[in-house]
């Protein structure tokens, strides 16, 4: 194969967002074979739809990081829906966060002061939507970052306030977590319970 045919291959895995991941699943097995049937047209693609259920599991030991010291609203920790459609979660972010970066501060302020806290997914929930995998993610938040307000805890430098976020990296979904004194762009989504 030569270098040309190798660049356009690690193009179309770039447009199509694939992963070193996707590269290895193609070259293993005969999985190259079932594409070039796709291909020549003797077989064809039927994609599996996706359960938009999310199931939560609330009674779940909670796993922090180790550098976690206290978790500054526990009352909430573990409750909300037992399950529901993740598609009708609410994409919320702040009017001002649509023209400019804001502080994860001012927004977590916003949400207490506005009593939209136990509206907010937490760990438990991020953890879900983690589970159902990157297909559901892409379909749902594709390129945002997805955070669980209803979870702030305290820790890392300076004992500062963190809650959990989820992203897309390598073609899977990420949990980590940020700091509230970061700055958060448009692509910052809080996520909400439908009322």
């Amino acid at each position: 194969m030569s270098q040309g045919v190798g660049n356009k291959l690690e193009l179309a895995v770039g447009r199509n967002d694939g992963s070193l991941a996707d590269i290895e699943w193609l070259s293993s097995g005969n999985n190259f074979s079932c594409v070039t049937f796709l291909r020549t047209g003797q077989a064809e693609l039927v994609l599996k739809p996706i359960d938009p259920i999310i199931r939560v599991d609330r009674t779940a030991a909670l796993i922090y990081p180790n550098w976690f010291k206290e978790v500054l609203n526990p009352e909430l920790e573990n409750t909300g829906p037992a399950e529901y459609d993740g598609t009708k979660l609410v994409q919320f972010i702040l009017p001002k966060q649509k023209i400019d970066t804001v502080t994860g501060h001012q927004i977590c302020e916003y949400l207490e002061r506005n009593n939209m806290l136990p509206s907010c997914l937490g760990l438990h929930d991020l953890k879900a939507i983690q589970q159902k995998g990157i297909f559901f993610f892409r379909q749902n938040w594709k390129g945002k970052f997805i955070f669980g307000c209803r979870l702030v805890f305290r820790g890392g430098h300076n004992d500062r306030p963190n809650v959990p976020y989820l992203y897309e990296a390598d073609g899977e979904v990420v949990l980590s977590w940020f700091c509230l004194g970061g700055y958060w762009s448009p692509k910052s989504l809080i996520l909400l319970f439908a009322s």
